[in-house]
């Protein structure tokens, strides 16, 4: 049965999440050298990940997409603050040495490279 979720998480295995003293829902910041700010998203700790990878689904925590209003000809837009809920990955991904705005780019499929990328992750106050 799949559950749809109100937000997506940083889901990591538990040895990882002790390691680190994490625990479900916790929250963590996920930088990576292409972004040393991060972005910020919640734990789910599993034993569905591998030990030392970490998984974010790719289609929450948009900051467009009718996630939040915009004026148009003095009318406020039509929005859904649920699609801005959890975090979005693309700040953090590895970006390209030779083109610093475009992420590394899978050759055979043409995306980005999504297991490429290393991140550090930290526990912070909600």
């Amino acid at each position: 049965i799949t559950v749809l979720e109100p937000e997506n998480f940083v889901e990591m295995n538990a040895s990882d999440a002790r390691g680190l003293g994490l625990c479900d829902g916790d929250f963590v910041k996920v930088s990576s050298a292409t972004n040393t700010m991060g972005v910020r998203g919640r734990v789910k700790v599993t034993e569905r990940i591998r030990p030392g990878v970490l998984a974010i689904s790719h289609s929450r925590g948009r900051w467009e997409i009718n996630s939040r209003p915009y004026r148009v000809g003095g009318t406020l837009t039509g929005w859904d603050a649920r699609r801005g809920r959890g975090l979005n990955s693309n700040p953090i991904m590895r970006t390209d040495p030779n083109l610093p705005n475009v992420t590394l780019q899978d050759s055979i499929g043409g995306s980005s490279a999504y297991y490429d990328t290393m991140v550090k992750v930290e526990r912070i106050s909600a």
